[in-house]
């Protein structure tokens, strides 16, 4: 028996880590229009400005969706795959 597994569990790992990745890539692109849309430059002063939505919540908001469903998604396949 191999010490780190079964060559599908490695596949199916290494699948896992691809769509993870995939999902940061996704979202970054997304955050990367959100940011090319706005006119002026990413600025503190709007970020930390609460009277008004601004495209600097829009494009912090994106990168925090971003991380958390990646490390959703892999953390809940790796916890279903042990479970089985």
């Amino acid at each position: 028996m191999p010490l780190w597994g079964s060559s599908e569990a490695r596949s199916a790992r290494t699948i896992d880590i691809w769509i993870s990745i995939g999902i940061l890539v996704g979202f970054g692109f997304a955050t990367l229009l959100v940011m090319l849309d706005d006119i002026d430059f990413f600025s503190l002063q709007d970020l930390f400005d609460f009277s008004e939505p601004h495209h600097e919540h829009v494009v912090v908001a994106l990168w925090f969706v971003g991380i958390v469903s990646a490390l959703g998604y892999f953390l809940l396949s790796r916890s279903r795959r042990f479970s089985l």
